[in-house]
């Protein structure tokens, strides 16, 4: 069976960083999992086009929210999330 990128976000064989209040990483992201109620300070993405759409920064999301996209730097304020690496 070929490997594909999904699997790679569906399984987390790239494995996980979490993070919480206050904290920042940069790495290269597939998703970022909304673990509990967390307010995203910034992110930093690839293919993900902020200048039309509402931005990700200073956004509260609800636990239980995946968001998908190419993101390289993510910080939270508060709450907890998983960044799964591809």
């Amino acid at each position: 069976m070929l490997s594909s990128r999904n699997n790679t976000l569906e399984f987390s064989s790239g494995g996980s960083i979490l993070l919480n209040d206050g904290a920042v990483s940069s790495g290269r992201f597939g998703a970022i999992q909304i673990l509990q109620d967390t307010v995203i300070d910034y992110v930093v993405a690839n293919n993900v086009d902020q200048t039309t759409h509402v931005s990700y920064d200073s956004k509260s999301f609800n636990a239980g929210t995946i968001l998908y996209g190419d993101f390289t730097t993510v910080s939270v304020t508060s709450g907890l999330v998983a960044l799964h690496r591809v």
